[in-house]
């Protein structure tokens, strides 16, 4: 099957170590991403911990997506502050060989963000659709992160 990919460059006015956060946090990432009712009906949560006490949404945890049987989990594989997030689906999904690596660059003005998902879709055909899912869920995040960096 054919691998697909989704790609993401945005520039915040903030540092990135108040930039990411916004990205690190699983239920922050999932207001921005899912909006005032995702956040309420808690579409993305924690389910383990990170292996750091002190990032419990870093390195080993997981967060699961979605509800009942259409939920997936994905694992934070690398997690550097203020620098690179790296995760996997860990169980469930329509995707397999799913990666996502999100790379914060300071950029003398603020922040360039480096987000890219790749991944192949387990039903042959459904790679554009479950593309087209990816950008729309996650596209809404960059003006929510920007909208709440700007109310600091």
């Amino acid at each position: 099957m054919s691998q697909q990919s989704v790609r993401f460059t945005e520039h915040f006015n903030a540092a990135p170590a108040k930039v990411f956060p916004y990205f690190a946090s699983h239920e922050t990432f999932g207001a921005m991403a899912g909006g005032p009712l995702a956040a309420k009906l808690k579409f993305i949560r924690r389910v383990r911990l990170g292996k750091d006490i002190k990032h419990s949404d870093g390195e080993g945890s997981v967060r699961r997506i979605g509800y009942g049987p259409i939920a997936f989990e994905e694992t934070v594989r690398t997690s550097t502050p203020g620098k690179l997030i790296e995760y996997y689906i860990s169980k469930g999904s329509p995707l397999k060989n799913h990666q996502g690596r999100i790379e914060f660059h300071a950029d003398g003005t603020g922040t360039r963000v480096d987000y890219v998902i790749t991944f192949e879709p387990k039903v042959p055909g459904t790679g554009p659709l479950l593309k087209g899912v990816l950008y729309g869920m996650i596209s809404p995040a960059f003006g929510r992160i920007r909208k709440a960096l700007a109310g600091r």
